[in-house]
């Protein structure tokens, strides 16, 4: 019981306040082995580099590389958002479209006027964006969103300065804690920790390629133009914590039913219902196979993870489970029932 509040209460509190220095550990141990293979060049021996210096240099090439990959990515999406914004006049005269034919349907159906109930409509699209874009509630979600971003940007540039400064003190921390028994456990663990969470990603990743066929496949068989992009952006969104198919596909299956087109709505529901059964079948499988857990407490540790850490739960979980195993594994506790 120690062992589950301990690992809870550490991702709970400690994890979001430490993860600058956690994400630059993880950096650095990346960075380690490509500096540590350079620094035993002979050139690099002759001018005295160190696999520390090295280490920096490769972080920092690192940091502007993605930084300009960055640039790139919002100059990109600025000219689409262009482009979107030219379409503007078709996009509204299509969605007015839709709304009309919805607003039909449920007066063929239920009686209302289509009339009203498109005015309706049009009056809550109205409210809703007079409060999104103006008063107080704007400049509120400004500052906050200003305030987001200092924090980001600190923390990535927190992150580069301790991953630099692990590197250098690397060998250090390295000799002094080496001869420490609960070092040597510890070591281990996050060895086997490493271990299970590239296996976890691996089993995330053949999951995913399986729901974007799933995906592509369901909806070239729905008659859907641009079926491939739509079906990876689909495949995408459901490895996505807590979203999933369903995002998109129920609100399509609704909006279809209300215009009569009964099969489309019917093959989104049916297409969202097996995604959901493959990956709920297939992720306590392959991850518990890969990782050596049980598939229950897979499945346990995901419910578990949402439950209590929210949306993040989706990867804290299972985080958690592994962490878990593997301190109850190295200090020998799961064998201590046997033992007494």
């Amino acid at each position: 019981m120690g062992v589950f509040a301990g690992v809870f209460l550490i991702m709970k509190y400690a994890v979001p306040v430490m993860l600058p220095f956690l994400l630059g550990g993880l950096l650095a141990l990346a960075i380690l082995p490509a500096a540590r293979w350079l620094a035993d060049r002979k050139l690099c021996r002759k001018l005295h580099f160190t696999e520390g210096g090295i280490g920096a240099v490769l972080i920092l090439l690192l940091s502007v590389g993605s930084i300009l990959g960055f640039m790139w990515l919002l100059q990109a999406l600025s000219t689409q958002i262009g482009r979107l914004i030219s379409y503007y006049p078709v996009i509204k005269k299509e969605f007015c479209q839709i709304i009309g034919q919805c607003c039909r349907q449920v007066e063929y159906t239920m009686g209302i006027p289509a009339q009203e109930s498109s005015q309706y409509i049009y009056m809550q699209l109205n409210n809703l964006g007079s409060s999104f874009f103006g008063g107080s509630q704007s400049m509120e979600a400004a500052v906050d969103s200003m305030k987001t971003c200092v924090v980001v940007v600190g923390g990535l540039i927190l992150c580069v300065v301790s991953a630099v400064l692990i590197l250098q003190e690397h060998g250090d921390w390295k000799a002094q804690f080496a001869s420490w028994p609960v070092f040597v456990k510890i070591r281990n663990l996050f060895r086997n920790l490493k271990n299970g969470i590239a296996e976890y990603f691996k089993a995330q990743i053949k999951i995913m390629g399986i729901i974007i066929l799933l995906c592509i496949a369901g909806l070239f068989l729905l008659g859907t133009s641009h079926f491939l992009l739509a079906g990876l952006a689909l495949g995408l969104l459901d490895a996505l914590p807590v979203l999933g198919t369903g995002t998109f596909l129920v609100p399509a299956a609704l909006v279809l039913a209300l215009r009569g087109n009964a099969v489309g709505a019917v093959g989104c529901i049916a297409l969202y219902l097996v995604t959901s059964c493959v990956r709920q079948f297939l992720e306590p499988r392959l991850i518990g196979k890969k990782v050596g857990v049980s598939p229950l407490l897979v499945l346990l540790s995901v419910y578990l993870g949402l439950f209590l850490y929210g949306g993040a739960g989706f990867l804290l979980g299972p985080l958690s489970a592994l962490v878990i195993y593997g301190i109850l594994r190295e200090w020998n506790l799961l064998d201590y029932g046997k033992n007494e």
